[in-house]
């Protein structure tokens, strides 16, 4: 004789299995539906907000277009303008990596007056005017307020091997920060693809800088330790031809000469939406 009791018992554990078995997969399914929709919309978001960034660096130009003067400002950053834009909102900035004196510099001052310190280093090198091989200055400063730098005698720095002398400087003359190359270079185009030099508050986080003439760009940077080290690199972006620059040797934010831009200023814009955040950085000369 068969028995039904015992029958029915296993048809009742294959079905509460069954539905334990249902039950898990909606589960998983509302997981998969509800991850898939949080991914889409951060993806949307993102996407959103890269845009925004770039309005962020649009508006920012704007700016900058409509100041012919970016090295005579009083502050630095120039612009620091956080704006909503359609869904989301960004945050931009306008940097600048030089000033310009105020007043004339006679050849035994040793106070330079200039628009702003702001973004320079507590002490450190200065150079004044554009070119050494042409008559700039190497200068240390030991204390700086709002719009001097107090300068150290004598005047007329050597930095690395490279010399100058002490002279007279007109109002309007560029004032750049200095620093020093950490990793000797090669006489090469091709390498290296990342160098150090000693950090400086003052450099832009991306630009071109010279080296004895030879005009380097790179296209990010990442302070360590009283170091700065420069990603992406392109070597001889400027007329001069590549060579070999032995460490310690001066190296400033893009050097004026020939028929390169007299003015460089860094834009950076983080557009954000939501959760989402993106930046957008760029460098524009004029």
């Amino acid at each position: 004789m068969i028995n039904r009791t015992n029958q029915k018992g296993v048809s009742l554990i294959a079905a509460v299995f069954i539905i334990v078995v249902l039950g898990f997969m909606g589960v998983m399914f509302l997981t998969m539906v509800n991850t898939g929709s949080f991914t889409a919309v951060n993806d949307i978001q993102s996407a959103q907000a890269l845009y925004i960034a770039e309005g962020g660096v649009e508006y920012e130009q704007r700016n900058l277009a409509q100041n012919l003067n970016w090295y005579r400002s009083a502050t630095d950053p120039l612009y620091n303008d956080p704006k909503t834009l359609g869904g989301g909102g960004f945050a931009a900035t306008a940097r600048v990596p030089a000033t310009l004196l105020r007043n004339r510099l006679t050849a035994t001052a040793l106070t330079a007056s200039v628009y702003t310190t702001s973004g320079f280093p507590p002490s450190g090198f200065l150079q004044i005017d554009d070119d050494v091989a042409g008559g700039a200055e190497f200068v240390q400063y030991t204390v700086l307020n709002a719009t001097t730098f107090t300068l150290t005698a004598p005047r007329g720095r050597t930095i690395g091997t490279v010399v100058t002398a002490a002279g007279d400087f007109s109002r309007g003359t560029t004032i750049y920060p200095v620093t020093t190359l950490i990793d000797a270079l090669p006489n090469s185009s091709n390498t290296p693809t990342t160098f150090r030099i000693a950090a400086n508050t003052k450099f832009p986080s991306a630009g071109t800088i010279d080296i004895e003439g030879e005009e380097i760009s790179y296209s990010g940077s990442s302070p360590a330790g009283g170091n700065t080290t420069l990603t992406g690199i392109q070597r001889c972006v400027g007329p001069t031809p590549c060579a070999a620059h032995v460490v310690g040797q001066p190296v400033t934010p893009l050097l004026i000469g020939g028929v390169t831009a007299d003015y460089q200023s860094e834009i950076n814009s983080t557009g954000t939406v939501g959760a989402a955040a993106r930046t957008v950085k760029k460098t524009v000369l004029r």
